[in-house]
């Protein structure tokens, strides 16, 4: 039988575990801003995957929900061009592995109703899969 592999997929991600809530939120703004400059669509859905990825790996339920509450409330602090190619990358990664898209899906419709301002931004933005 195989070792499982249990190095990160994403290593900045998963240094973030058990930092506070500031530091989780400027990674996140710091990683959407990087993504959002990649001028290839394929390139920005290459570039977020791994890290939704990660996420979903996490096996602490609470760890997963903090890090996630971070990213939604980092992405509400972009700039509405970088939220736009972030949401359709993020999109477009559906077609790349759908699983971790909506288990990840599954919790950010948990918490979008304790995050001031995301579920008006996202029901805004929504669109059909």
């Amino acid at each position: 039988m195989a070792k499982k592999d249990d190095r990160p997929v994403d290593a900045g991600l998963a240094a973030l575990r058990g930092k506070d809530e500031a530091t989780a939120i400027e990674f996140w703004k710091h990683r959407f801003g990087l993504i959002s400059a990649i001028p290839v669509d394929t390139a920005r859905v290459g570039a977020l995957t791994p890290q939704l990825r990660e996420l979903v790996r996490i096996e602490d339920r609470e760890e997963r929900r903090r890090l996630t509450t971070a990213r939604l409330k980092a992405f509400l602090q972009l700039p509405e061009d970088q939220k736009e190619r972030i949401m359709k990358t993020r999109q477009a990664a559906y077609s790349v592995d759908s699983a971790v898209l909506e288990e990840d899906q599954r919790l950010v419709d948990e918490l979008l109703p304790t995050i001031p301002g995301a579920k008006a931004f996202m029901d805004r933005s929504a669109s059909p899969r």
